[in-house]
């Protein structure tokens, strides 16, 4: 028996002073940086449409049923572009709208639109299609009129330009997401490490003079538990934010974002589009120049 114990002791000790050779800190905050950093990059360019909104609320002018018609096929056409992007991406989104018919029934697009965009060839995605439908009514408002200078029609341009950028980020991520084995090596480090731990943290109480001896046996041992709940805390935060839009709790809420754009942008470039309150005095207001 005795000789049992000195092989586990041995055993302790060698495990104990080679653990560090697993580099668990670099690996986990290498790992955890890189996922939080490509969530920060999603989250920023999950396409926010009031700016886009607003600038065609304010640059296409009229407050006959054309110009109006013309403001909001514009917002709706933006908002349509980012759920074709949405249904590849986000689970959700995809339960949601499983086909073209759900869309059509959503309003976010016509039979006849349906039609233009189905008739489109191409072998690849299509989601530049309702971009395109908007660069041809900004030229077709710079005509009849309803966008007074061609410097404006450039802006327009320009922030549609902006909005299709940011939904070209999401698709570029999810093209290339990070790589299927560098998570699975992250979570086999934390693994092996604790798995280590069981035997290289024991408390080893002997009379023998031994390296790893140990001067009291606590019944728990704290410090490694503490360590463990830190390590494996730390691997799970990256792990939740590995996929944000999944169907998990934490994320992203890609059908929310889709209705609050198309109810705003609609509110923006239809009710309130050049729509100010008489101006007023101020209590600030004074006679003297």
């Amino acid at each position: 028996m005795n000789e049992i114990f000195r092989i586990f002791e041995k055993l302790a000790n060698y495990f104990d002073t080679h653990l560090n050779y697993i580099p668990l800190t670099f690996m986990l905050g290498f790992f955890v940086q890189t996922v939080v950093k490509r969530w920060s990059v999603l989250f920023e360019n999950m396409g926010y449409i009031e700016s886009t909104s607003m600038y065609i609320g304010g640059y296409v002018n009229g407050t006959d049923d054309e110009s109006r018609l013309l403001r909001r096929t514009m917002s709706r056409y933006l908002c349509l572009t980012q759920l074709l992007i949405y249904r590849d991406i986000s689970i959700r989104v995809r339960k949601r709208f499983p086909t073209y018919d759900s869309i059509i029934k959503a309003g976010f697009m016509s039979e006849n639109e349906y039609e233009i965009l189905k008739s489109t060839q191409s072998d690849f995605d299509k989601y530049w299609v309702p971009i395109n439908w908007i660069y041809a009514l900004i030229f077709r408002g710079r005509k009849s009129g309803k966008i007074i200078s061609d410097a404006i029609a450039c802006k327009l341009c320009d922030e549609v330009k902006s909005f299709r950028h940011h939904l070209q980020i999401l698709c570029n991520y999810n093209w290339v997401p990070i790589p299927l084995a560098y998570p699975q090596l992250v979570f086999l480090a934390v693994y092996v490490y604790f798995a280590i731990c069981l035997i290289s943290r024991q408390f080893i109480i002997t009379e023998r003079d031994i390296p790893n001896k140990s001067n009291i046996d606590l019944l728990l041992p704290c410090v490694t538990m503490m360590e463990f709940v830190i390590f494996v805390g730390w691997m799970k935060v990256a792990e939740g934010l590995l996929n944000p839009f999944g169907e998990d709790d934490d994320d992203f809420e890609s059908n929310f974002l889709i209705d609050k754009n198309l109810e705003v942008s609609l509110c923006i470039v239809d009710d309130a589009s050049n729509n100010a309150p008489e101006m007023e005095k101020d209590q600030f207001w004074s006679n003297s120049k």
